[in-house]
């Protein structure tokens, strides 16, 4: 049995799971965290805490390389101090470019250490909508330069480099990328199953015979299209009497540029649009079996993104045998073809309202789409029975490869002084 060491600024994140799953075939597993209360079943949940914020006066560029470098400390005080208490990983796996992945590998030499990639920070960017207020071209590719160097940093740290999907990878220089192994988290399909009725629905007051329309995201902001769906859901419900829109997530911005102090994208579409406020219901953030069971029940469910990281809302909607309309962009596509959904212009409302309406017309026609999106995730990306024992198999390969760690040498405490 191995010893896992996990690196995470959230939990569960991307490893938690994968944690679990690990602890319960007898796997040692500790992950560290930020996040306050976490705490896990089987795996070891350990709180990092940086010892100070970033400086108010040192260069705005830098600003966000400073704060990666103290949490990268706090994540290395605690590693340490695990090795001084014998816990010496045989793998360790962290979130790269945000602390969490940067020194592990000083702490612990001797371990096979696994960053984990999510995005490199090119100009021009291609995560760009309408909505962006427009960068002075040098001074945003030069911040994008030194975003990267703590993403350079941890990628020549690791030993073997992960990253969830092929669109992400290719986000990566060539030299980087073809040292980058992409593979999915993976999906829980027994969690996100299809749900047997339309229950749920009465937890609001709709109808089981309503038309239901969903869009699920952790925030609400232009990167995930939401100025775009309040407006086809309000031309739709205008014509449509009886659709209600079920709107997940809360009202702030998760990915993209904030807004003024006192503002947000939610108050500004309910400003600019009419809606039947009876038939618009925003929920909240749900559990991901309540997702499963709304999104499932839905007559369609609709999911925008600008190409940036995917939504695992989208590949959960997908297990859960929802009708999707999405937005025709490459992290999508990559996953969802014309066989398993409807694909729409990103920033077409019109064209996006027309998309649904399809979809809330064509009724049981339109059930082998629902079939074969949940087909795919279930073959292809199944947590349990596909992509963690396919990652488990990968690691000890690596590790095979190079023989039985030895223990190595002891870091000691001056070797991550605070600054």
């Amino acid at each position: 049995m191995a010893r896992f060491l996990f690196a995470h600024g959230n939990w569960p994140a991307q490893f938690g799971a994968f944690g679990e799953w690990l602890a319960a075939r007898g796997h040692d597993c500790v992950f560290l965290t930020r996040r306050e209360g976490a705490a896990g079943v089987r795996v070891k949940v350990c709180r990092c805490r940086d010892h100070r914020a970033p400086s108010e006066a040192i260069h705005p560029y830098l600003r966000g390389f400073e704060r990666q470098v103290i949490g990268a400390q706090a994540f290395a005080r605690a590693a340490l101090a695990l090795r001084r208490r014998g816990f010496v990983p045989d793998v360790t796996m962290a979130h790269a470019g945000a602390g969490p992945a940067t020194f592990l590998k000083d702490v612990n030499p001797e371990t096979l250490h696994v960053p984990y990639f999510e995005w490199h920070y090119n100009w021009p960017n291609v995560d760009v909508s309408p909505w962006d207020e427009p960068d002075d071209a040098l001074d945003a590719a030069a911040r994008n330069r030194v975003r990267n160097a703590a993403i350079h940093a941890d990628f020549m740290a690791g030993d073997l480099r992960l990253c969830p999907t092929r669109f992400q990878a290719a986000q990566f220089p060539e030299p980087m990328r073809e040292r980058l192994t992409v593979m999915h988290d993976g999906i829980d399909t027994d969690a996100n199953a299809p749900p047997p009725d339309r229950a749920i629905l009465a937890r609001w007051g709709v109808p089981e015979d309503a038309e239901v329309v969903t869009s699920i995201t952790r925030g609400m902001e232009p990167h995930r299209g939401f100025p775009e769906i309040m407006r086809a859901l309000s031309a739709l419900m205008a014509r449509r009497p009886r659709l209600h829109a079920f709107v997940g997530g809360e009202d702030r911005v998760a990915y993209g540029a904030s807004l003024p102090e006192g503002e947000s994208w939610k108050a500004r579409m309910l400003a600019e649009l009419p809606f039947d406020h009876e038939r618009l219901h925003f929920t909240g953030l749900l559990t991901r079996r309540d997702m499963a069971a709304l999104v499932g029940a839905a007559d369609a469910h609709v999911y925008l993104t600008i190409p940036f990281v995917l939504s695992w809302s989208l590949l959960d909607a997908m297990s859960a045998g929802a009708l999707i309309v999405a937005s025709d962009t490459p992290p999508v596509r990559e996953f969802l073809g014309p066989d398993q959904g409807l694909l729409a212009p990103m920033h077409d409302a019109e064209a996006l309202a027309a998309r649904l309406e399809t979809a809330i017309e064509g009724g049981t026609a339109l059930r082998v789409l629902r079939e074969a999106a949940r087909a795919k995730i279930v073959t292809e990306l199944d947590a349990t029975r596909v992509i963690w024992p396919r990652k488990l198999a990968w690691l000890e390969a690596a590790l095979a490869r190079r023989g039985t760690p030895d223990g190595g040498s002891r870091p000691s405490a001056a070797s991550i002084p605070p600054a």
